[in-house]
């Protein structure tokens, strides 16, 4: 049975096209013990596809990562039918999004003030949904982020992108003296974020588990080309396949919309 999309209300919408975020908490509350279940066994029996992913965004830590994520399962798949997730990629992204990729990752450290750059065609809007699954806040390496940066073009993100990266440099500041807001979030609460959005974590103690669902807005014909090589670049990784077989030959029609472009893309 399909299940109406529960979009975001006005001030959800105005608050979000503002700031570059929106938290809403309890979304996954009465599925967590399943979900977190997934999320270690998964790691667990996919050993060999765990990219050990170190970069300086990161300081050099240890971040594992597993592509095509909720793929992997048929109850994260589920997810992308939820009603609040599937309302979140309608409301902001339009009815006919790309669901783009998946990601579980475990880190071991902090991040630098960065934006998401990779994988997006900035001419579309991409945005996460992320869903921590230990409890978090400004002392454990919470989802901190510069409200509003994800307005690229105009002076003041402009600004933050030239200068947020070495902001001991520039500001002489350290990394949580720069104005920003941190986000608690408990297991369960819901984190969507803009690609462009400044965003940073610190104080990390112990290692944080976090999976993210990205999806970006439909493309125009006449870009199907850049689409395709934006989808290429993760065949590396993915053993190039845009989406696994098994998630494919199980998804509904109504999932399989969101797929296709993706899919044609690459054909």
């Amino acid at each position: 049975m399909t299940m109406t999309p529960t979009l975001l209300t006005r001030q959800q919408q105005n608050f979000f096209d503002t700031f570059g975020y929106l938290k809403i908490p309890n979304v996954l509350q009465g599925s967590l013990p399943i979900v977190s279940d997934a999320f270690n066994t998964l790691f667990d029996i996919n050993n060999q596809q765990v990219i050990e992913w170190r970069h300086e965004a990161h300081y050099m830590k240890s971040r594992r990562v597993l592509l095509q994520f909720i793929e992997c399962q048929p109850t994260l798949a589920a997810l992308l039918e939820h009603p609040v997730i599937d309302g979140v990629f309608r409301s902001i992204l339009g009815e006919n999004y790309l669901y783009r990729v998946s990601e579980g990752n475990i880190f071991t450290g902090d991040t630098y003030w960065h934006s998401d750059l990779y994988n997006a065609h900035f001419k579309y809007q991409h945005i996460k949904i992320l869903f921590y699954l230990e409890p978090l806040d400004a002392t454990s390496g919470a989802f901190r982020l510069i409200p509003g940066s994800h307005h690229f073009g105009d002076h003041y993100a402009n600004l933050l992108e030239k200068f947020s990266w070495k902001h001991e440099e520039h500001y002489g500041l350290q990394k949580d003296d720069v104005p920003s807001i941190v986000v608690p979030t408990q297991p369960g609460d819901l984190l969507v974020f803009d690609y462009r959005l400044k965003h940073a974590t610190c104080h990390t103690k112990t290692p944080r588990r976090m999976f993210s669902i990205c999806a970006s807005q439909a493309f125009e014909p006449a870009d199907l080309p850049i689409l395709g090589k934006l989808v290429r670049d993760f065949f590396p990784m993915t053993e190039g396949q845009v989406y696994r077989q098994d998630f494919l030959d199980a998804s509904p029609p109504e999932r399989r919309k969101h797929l296709q472009q993706c899919i044609d893309s690459v054909s």
